[in-house]
């Protein structure tokens, strides 16, 4: 989804990928460092209180084995989601740089979701149930657990802190607040330092939208954790909460990042980002579904911080 897991795009890069999202901005190396070490340090602080696997909050598997929350029955809350992504940076980059496109698509199916990008990236695998995420690499054939449970905990750990250091842009992007109006079906989000201009429909059911909005926010705290400089998911959340007032897709998200704010000499970052909607899952959906069931049940589960460590080495 464009929430998407830091699918396509290097977890050291400048842009990080987030399923349903389209992208999520690392301006600051020094902040993205700082808060990793957070993380990192939270990571060793638990290991050192023999926690199994730390960080990653990963239980034995025998309590979640995909295969067995799968129906075999196609039901109401079995659809997709596909996105396409563009991302136009205006800076001083290489022309062929400053532009990034890619595609995803995320399967709902029952109380599971898959996120995929292309035939052989990672692969981002959320349980309703478990409160969880799995992290599959099918390249280096090994995966990881995640629990949402720790990932809110680093951010409740990390906002105090980034509040004293006065940025603004970071101050919002924690506690943002918006002007908006809309017109018809398009809704309008306003600020000094992010804009949304989205385009809508209607849900076909209550059901179908609860799913897609838990997930698309929980993905955006995982944007953060994995890519702690990535901080404009949390800006997009808080628009979530308007769309799920009104039970509404966005079919069309189209955001402009000020990182310096609206200024006669704006540096800004366009991304937009379209989705449509599936109600019927393809039998490539379900291939797809039973390839990462067979990844989940072979590949060794490791830590989280050795998965990420391997993960982003090129």
């Amino acid at each position: 989804m464009s929430a998407t897991g830091m699918h396509a795009i290097s977890k050291k890069g400048s842009l990080a990928r987030s399923a349903l999202w389209g992208v999520a901005l690392c301006f600051w190396f020094a902040f993205n460092v700082w808060a990793a070490d957070i993380r990192d340090d939270e990571f060793s602080e638990r290991s050192a209180e023999g926690t199994a696997d730390a960080v990653s909050s990963a239980r034995s598997t025998d309590s979640w084995v995909l295969s067995e929350n799968l129906s075999l029955v196609e039901t109401k809350m079995q659809f997709r989601v596909d996105n396409t992504v563009r991302v136009l940076r205006n800076d001083r980059l290489p022309q062929a740089e400053r532009e990034v496109s890619f595609e995803s698509s995320t399967v709902f199916y029952d109380n599971l979701v898959f996120d995929f990008v292309g035939d052989n990236g990672e692969i981002v695998v959320f349980s309703f149930n478990e409160k969880k995420f799995a992290l599959i690499d099918p390249i280096r054939r090994m995966r990881t657990e995640l629990g949402l449970d720790e990932i809110e905990r680093f951010l409740s750990r990390v906002k105090p802190i980034l509040r004293e250091k006065n940025d603004k842009f970071v101050n919002f992007m924690i506690d943002p607040s918006f002007e908006i109006s809309k017109k018809e079906d398009e809704l309008f989000f306003q600020s000094k330092f992010i804009d949304y201009h989205i385009s809508t429909r209607g849900f076909e059911n209550q059901q179908i939208a609860d799913a897609y909005f838990q997930f698309t926010d929980a993905l955006g705290k995982l944007n953060v954790y994995m890519n702690p400089g990535a901080v404009t998911p949390l800006a997009r959340i808080e628009a979530n909460k308007r769309l799920k007032e009104s039970v509404s897709f966005p079919e069309t998200i189209v955001t402009d990042v000020y990182p310096n704010g609206k200024t006669i000499f704006n540096k800004t970052v366009h991304i937009v980002n379209e989705s449509t909607l599936a109600r019927r899952l393809s039998e490539r959906d379900r291939n797809r579904v039973n390839r990462t069931i067979h990844f989940f049940a072979q590949f060794p589960m490791v830590n989280f911080q050795t998965y990420f460590e391997k993960t982003a080495e090129r």
